[in-house]
């Protein structure tokens, strides 16, 4: 008997040999987390799903712009085509472009008869213009832009609504 009694006691004395763990309590910083989780998820779904539903904010209309002519009105006037030379340097010789002045049946005439300070204001800026500008498609509504504000000072005002380009090819 007193081998057997002897054993739980070895068997005790090891167990309380272990040194215990140290360290943070998982439990209590994982219960946190997902507390928080769950709470800044739910605070989160309600803005997003209310939200909508508080502040009621319709659209307003469009408005019809007080300088933009009725369909029935406009008119589009040709320009004839140019070729513009292009700098020594440029891979490409040439530009040709075709263009349309976008305007109203009274001012039709007026432009017409402006075509030859129309051209020239065109060449001038287009002779400017890098080749590289030229090749980017990104940079035709910018090509298209510097016409129209260009026409605009050289035509009577409101006379030019837009521009159009309707041939553009470098050779």
């Amino acid at each position: 008997m007193s081998e057997d009694a002897e054993q739980p006691n070895e068997e005790i004395e090891a167990v309380e040999d272990k040194p215990a763990k140290k360290g943070l309590p998982l439990k209590p910083i994982l219960f946190s987390v997902g507390g928080a989780l769950i709470l800044g998820g739910a605070a989160a779904g309600a803005s997003y799903f209310m939200a909508p539903m508080l502040t009621k904010c319709p659209a307003p209309a469009p408005a019809k712009a007080a300088h933009a002519p009725e369909p029935k009105d406009l008119v589009f006037v040709a320009v004839e085509p140019m070729v513009i030379s292009l700098g020594p340097e440029a891979r490409s010789k040439y530009l040709k472009i075709s263009i349309s002045i976008e305007t109203t049946k009274p001012h039709e005439k007026r432009l017409q008869e402006l075509t030859p300070r129309i051209r020239d204001v065109l060449n001038a800026y287009l002779r400017s213009v890098d080749e590289s500008d030229l090749e980017r498609p990104a940079n035709m509504a910018r090509l298209r832009a510097q016409m129209l504000r260009r026409l605009q000072l050289v035509a009577p005002a409101g006379s030019v609504n837009n521009v159009l380009i309707t041939d553009f090819v470098l050779t």
